[in-house]
């Protein structure tokens, strides 16, 4: 079984830390979009009824009480949507930030993949230079024997 190098061990967590950090930015930018799609369909409701409501008066003219319940429920959807507003500002700030780290995480990840990399290429050339100076020992080793024989 071949024994891992502690580099080999820092990349794979980092390949984790990656793939963690990859799910989270992946659930905060569908909670984005969800928050996003709600926030339309509010504003939609939000400029319908306020549509509905000039149009009611302007055509049969509404009684006071109505009026008043009509701007009563359009100042609730107002308010609504001024929450909502600020839910899906967080909810664009969680993204912000997942993102962030989400490219922290990928930068480390190359970092130590570059490390690694560069660590495999001088134990490769090592292996090659000690691999040269035997086959330099064997050819002289068997020159100084044909010069005996």
């Amino acid at each position: 079984m071949a024994t891992r190098s502690p580099m080999e061990m820092l990349r794979e967590k980092a390949q984790e830390q990656l793939d963690e950090t990859t799910q989270q930015l992946g659930k905060t930018r569908q909670s984005y979009e969800k928050a996003c799609a709600q926030l339309h369909q509010l504003k939609s409701y939000q400029h319908e009824y306020q549509h509905q409501f000039t149009a009611r008066t302007r055509d049969k003219g509404l009684l006071i009480s109505h009026i008043l319940s009509y701007q009563a429920f359009i100042d609730s959807l107002n308010q609504v949507v001024k929450q909502y507003s600020t839910h899906v500002t967080a909810c664009e700030n969680a993204v912000n930030h997942a993102l962030s780290a989400w490219k922290h995480d990928h930068q480390r990840l190359n970092a130590f993949t570059t490390l690694k990399s560069r660590a495999d290429a001088a134990a490769r050339q090592k292996e090659n230079r000690l691999e040269q100076k035997l086959m330099d020992e064997f050819a002289s080793q068997t020159l100084l024997r044909k010069k005996f024989v």
